[in-house]
């Protein structure tokens, strides 16, 4: 299934006050686009469409350096309207084969990767998801006080592709605010989920404050533990951080691997999400000689499901043998793909249990792991 992601930054921001578009306004070092771009994943999408003004696109890729060189990411033309804008991008998708598009606006950069999943989640099993938040104040209607239930709908929203492309083909001579109202004027069913009151969209230059206080980054650390016998029956079979060694293996429900599996505690502990034998029991079949990286690619889904990401992760495999010196950059390597990370904010260190001991005494392998992990979104 494909899915495709559209931008649209190609408004003139007149209520922002500045010569500048809001969208394309420095916050910080970078563009307010940036905040959303640099935070979010890529990978649900087959093609992302950036609704921009040529005369922008060149800063953008400069202050996104990382991003655009991934050739996922296009460039469409704004129209005079925002509804023209989405039209545009649509055209241009017609020729990748789209199933279901997320429309974005980049006026609200603190969209979080939880929201979006849940929309593609919603979009398959539903030809749109819209959504939507509840403010606490009681609202009225200005002509005659009547008490009104509101919700305030937000972006992204997602869609079928040949949905929402038709309805734009059909309506392109009216004018809507967004995308949902094409399909709600069609008499289309509306699927709703709940959004984020910090998904908020910059219209005014006093909207910077919310920026200021709600791109606080949270930072958490946690810290796993494991230590597994050592089968001296076998020669072969050793699997530390990923990566086989030609050592006797270790005794366990899974592949024994106690590096992969002190990071999972270490993230877990970090998420608050108790141990990994909560969530992969020795006492379940289907974890039975199951290769430990699918217990870090689940931790992996965890961090982006709930806006974290790693910023440091520290790593120490206490044995007599084997010597892991020579295997570190692969063990890295191997890390860096699984999680995401970039393999320099990833050590690996190992120390002996100086005779001491279970360990000590060449019978098992311990590992250790502590990482730090925040939300903090960079621009």
């Amino acid at each position: 299934m494909k899915n495709a992601l559209v931008i649209l930054a190609g408004g003139k921001g007149t209520r922002f006050g500045h010569k500048i578009p809001k969208q394309f306004f420095k916050f910080g070092k970078s563009p307010i686009i940036n905040i959303f771009l640099n935070s979010i994943n890529l990978k649900p999408f087959n093609v992302i469409i950036i609704c921009a003004d040529k005369k922008y696109r060149k800063n953008l890729r400069n202050n996104s350096k990382e991003i655009f060189l991934n050739n996922k990411i296009i460039f469409s033309n704004p129209g005079k309207t925002r509804q023209q804008s989405s039209f545009n991008s649509l055209k241009k998708l017609s020729r990748y084969g789209i199933k279901n598009v997320l429309i974005h606006d980049a006026a609200r950069p603190l969209c979080t990767n939880k929201l979006i999943n849940k929309i593609l989640l919603k979009l398959k099993k539903s030809d749109n998801c819209i959504p939507y938040i509840e403010y606490n104040d009681r609202q009225i209607l200005k002509s005659n006080k009547k008490n009104i239930k509101g919700l305030n709908i937000q972006t992204p929203q997602g869609f079928d592709y040949n949905l929402i492309y038709d309805a734009h083909k059909k309506l392109h001579k009216d004018i809507f605010l967004d995308d949902a109202g094409l399909i709600q004027k069609l008499n289309h069913k509306i699927f709703f989920v709940k959004g984020e009151k910090t998904n908020i969209k910059i219209t005014y230059s006093e909207d910077l404050v919310y920026l200021k206080l709600l791109n606080n980054p949270v930072i958490k650390s946690g810290i796993g533990y494991d230590i597994h016998q050592i089968d001296k029956k076998t020669k072969k079979g050793l699997k530390l951080c990923g990566v086989k060694l030609p050592f006797s293996k270790l005794i366990g429900h899974s592949d024994a691997d106690v590096g992969l599996h002190a990071i999972c505690d270490s993230i877990f502990g970090a998420l608050s999400m108790r141990d990994i034998g909560y969530h992969f029991p020795n006492t379940n079949k289907k974890w039975k000689n199951v290769d430990s990286s699918v217990f870090v690619t689940y931790c992996k889904d965890e961090l982006l499901k709930k806006g974290f990401s790693i910023k440091n992760l520290d790593i120490n495999i206490i044995a007599e043998k084997p010597k892991i010196n020579k295997y570190v950059l692969q063990m890295k390597k191997k890390i860096s793909k699984l999680l995401n990370v970039q393999d320099k904010f990833i050590s690996i260190k190992a120390t002996t249990n100086e005779k001491i001991g279970f360990i000590g005494n060449g019978e098992g392998i311990a590992a250790e792991a502590i990482v730090m992990i925040s939300n903090e979104k960079t621009y």
